[in-house]
């Protein structure tokens, strides 16, 4: 019995459509949806840090004024998190360390009041080098967290 009912509205409704489509597209173009203003907005805005880790460590310690960047993270759009290790070749221990690099910065901006709907994570070993990878200091620098904290401005 809904089936029945069901075709002819369904039929009924196509022979509407074109002509409320067509408004309600211009509609939404001019103004934003009906009873709403429009919102315009500005050119994105990137804030990156990157965050050193020591080796197989996973405790996200950022320094003092990456520490004060990331502060603001609240009122960003996005968030991406990306975990690295200075590995030369990829394995599921060395993926997994870099996915729990990923996460520990997460649980940082979250415990500071960053939505967790906000933050994408990401991790990569043995790829995405920064520095020299045949040194302790590069290796260093290369076992890292990169945050990319992304605003869209409202005006």
């Amino acid at each position: 019995m809904r089936k029945a009912l069901f075709l002819p509205l369904f039929l009924a409704s196509l022979a509407f459509a074109p002509g409320a489509m067509a408004a309600g597209a211009a509609g939404m173009l001019a103004t934003g949806p009906v009873g709403m203003s429009a919102v315009s907005y500005g050119e994105p805005v990137l804030t990156a840090v990157s965050v050193p880790f020591a080796d197989s460590s996973t405790t996200f310690r950022p320094d003092a004024s990456t520490a004060e960047l990331l502060a603001e993270a609240k009122g960003a759009t996005i968030i991406y998190v990306s975990g690295r290790t200075s590995t030369l070749r990829p394995s599921a221990a060395d993926e997994a360390l870099a996915l729990r690099r990923a996460l520990s910065a997460r649980q940082y901006l979250i415990a500071r009041g960053v939505s967790p709907l906000k933050i994408m994570v990401n991790f990569a070993s043995a790829s995405d080098f920064v520095a020299d990878n045949s040194t302790p200091e590069g290796r260093y620098q290369n076992q890292r967290v990169d945050i990319e904290v992304v605003y869209v401005p409202t005006y």
